[in-house]
């Protein structure tokens, strides 16, 4: 059977922009496949779509599903796009969690509000562990908050208690938390 295929890609953009267009045109001489034809073109704009979406930045496999889904994509070719981009490694829901987890980790965050981040972008447990493995309190941030909320005061019991529910609400542990205040105290002039 006789086949012709023609294609046309165009792109260019600015500093600020970039476009790209692609159409392609496929006629099998004797072959009526619609079916077949809708499903190509569905998958192809669903790979788009993933595409686009990565490139504005990283996102798990769960979000991007969930952005394919929500812009009328259906589930097979949601699927299918995130397969073919996890096969050629541009997605990878590890990389990304590791980013997150030293992102977080760089704003002051601590373990527990980290993991409650990973959960909410759709990271699994084991991933989410995997990329906690390299985590580890910043001090200095905790110093830091302990300085903005008390600012060298240690003796209002009730300030410090909010400074110790502000670290609890980033997500800090307690024994982290304890040792924080006792490095801030000990950095503190001794009174005379």
């Amino acid at each position: 059977a006789l086949i012709t295929n023609h294609s046309l890609g165009i792109s260019g953009g600015t500093e600020k922009s970039t476009y790209s267009v692609g159409m392609s045109y496929l006629y099998q001489d004797g072959v009526m496949d619609v079916e077949n034809n809708y499903k190509r073109l569905n998958f192809r704009a669903a790979l788009d779509m993933a595409a686009k979406q990565l490139s504005y930045r990283a996102l798990s496999a769960k979000m991007l599903r969930d952005k394919l889904l929500a812009k009328g994509h259906d589930e097979e070719a949601a699927d299918y796009a995130l397969a073919w981009l996890t096969e050629r490694s541009m997605l990878n829901d590890e990389l990304f969690a590791e980013s997150v987890v030293r992102s977080y980790t760089r704003k002051g965050y601590g373990a527990a509000r980290i993991r409650q981040e990973l959960t909410r972008r759709g990271i699994d447990r084991d991933t989410a562990e995997a990329a906690m493995q390299t985590f580890s309190p910043d001090e200095a941030q905790m110093l830091a908050l302990l300085e903005k909320r008390l600012r060298g005061d240690v003796s209002d019991r009730k300030e410090v208690e909010k400074a110790v529910a502000a670290l609890q609400r980033r997500g800090f542990a307690w024994n982290d938390i304890k040792r924080a205040l006792e490095t801030y105290g000990s950095s503190l002039p001794e009174e005379e």
